[in-house]
């Protein structure tokens, strides 16, 4: 029986903590590198929760819920994310995917945060919003070095606007850049 699970990133069980690692290493080679860390403890205080379906032994989804602070408007601005979601493919098309990313997005709007944002190709566009996340084609979200920062215009960027503040701030989110540090999730 598949069962959902989420724990603080340094709390996920050795076995599962390795499947998810397998996995992201082969979809998004860049993300860690040629490390030869397992399983990264977070360095920040607030580290993410790793949200994921298990059946038995074997990871079925994942996905991990990052939060930060930012400035934008000369104010703090919580925002949360959702990064690495994934199925593996004998378990796709069996509602796992809007399973985990569900869990998530509920995870988030119980919490404090202003907005959430995602990243994902166009194609998936359909998923996230059936989830209750909205496309942001206009926004521009930056990041890296704060003087020099960097576009991230590789993929839409879909938000969720969690507090009432983030709400108001929804038309201008879709139209000022807004910088998220020095990496995004």
């Amino acid at each position: 029986m598949i069962e959902l699970y989420s724990w603080p990133k340094h709390a996920v069980p050795r076995e599962i903590a390795i499947q998810i690692r397998s996995y992201i290493r082969i979809q998004w080679p860049f993300l860690n590198g040629r490390t030869n860390r397992i399983w990264d403890v977070p360095q920040r205080q607030e580290g993410p929760t790793t949200f994921a379906l298990v059946d038995d032994e074997v990871l079925v989804s994942h996905t991990e819920v990052n939060f930060r602070t930012i400035e934008f408007q000369s104010q703090p601005l919580k925002v949360g994310g959702i990064s690495a979601v994934f199925t593996y493919p004998a378990f796709r098309g069996t509602g796992c995917a809007a399973r985990i990313v569900t869990a998530a997005t509920d995870a988030i709007r119980a919490s404090d945060a202003d907005l959430a944002m995602l990243f994902c190709g166009a194609p998936l566009e359909g998923f996230y919003s059936s989830c209750g996340w909205a496309p942001m084609k206009t926004a521009r979200v930056m990041f890296g070095d704060r003087e020099n920062p960097t576009l991230k215009d590789d993929n839409l960027v879909m938000m969720l606007f969690v507090s009432e503040r983030g709400r108001r701030l929804r038309d201008v989110l879709a139209q000022e850049p807004i910088y998220v540090g020095s990496n995004t999730w």
